[in-house]
């Protein structure tokens, strides 16, 4: 696979790239077509704590777009993780490929179920674009909270948002971790 290299911050030398080409050439036999392949390098200040690298790949195959980013305090450790990641993006992509067109399979376009009869379900795409695969459905009972009590309940479950019944304007809202670790709020009209 041929990867084009691009670092913000970050000098790239020969034994970066060889080590990028290494790591990329092990991707090889798991996707066929690879139109487009970028690797970025971001080099990150901060304020508190050491420097890290920023390391996000971007990859077209086919209709598919991969993505992947890690940050790390070594270049190499983040573009190692990036690959880590995009290999298991691939794998999934790859498995949820095989599952759409396995025997016997319940889905919604099929009208053999609701959601409340299946939990666990596939949808196939078909001539709509940008429709995914739905695998799981999860339900939760949801209790008033206020900002900083839904935050330690996101921190809690490692999860980036979480959804709760926001106290203070008896609405349903979303808290979320943004990229720079500081946290949002989303609250509808």
């Amino acid at each position: 696979m041929e990867i084009q290299v691009r670092g913000h911050g970050v000098a790239i030398d020969e034994d970066l790239r060889t080590f990028v080409n290494t790591r990329a050439a092990r991707l090889d036999h798991l996707v066929g077509r690879v139109s487009d392949a970028k690797l970025e390098l971001r080099g990150l200040h901060n304020r508190a704590g050491p420097d890290t690298t920023a390391a996000q790949i971007t990859m077209r195959s086919g209709r598919e777009v991969l993505r992947a980013e890690e940050r790390a305090q070594d270049e190499k450790l983040a573009i190692d993780q990036a690959f880590d990641k995009l290999e298991r993006q691939i794998r999934r992509v790859h498995g949820k490929r095989s599952r759409r067109h396995a025997a016997g399979q319940v889905t919604i376009r099929d009208g053999l179920g609701t959601m409340d009869e299946v939990s666990d379900f596939d949808i196939r795409d078909g001539e709509e674009e940008g429709v995914g695969d739905l695998v799981r459905t999860k339900r939760f009972g949801l209790k008033p909270m206020d900002v900083e009590e839904a935050i330690e309940q996101m921190e809690l479950l490692g999860h980036d948002f979480f959804l709760f019944h926001y106290v203070d304007e008896d609405v349903l809202s979303v808290v979320y971790r943004r990229r720079d670790g500081a946290y949002g709020l989303l609250i509808p009209k």
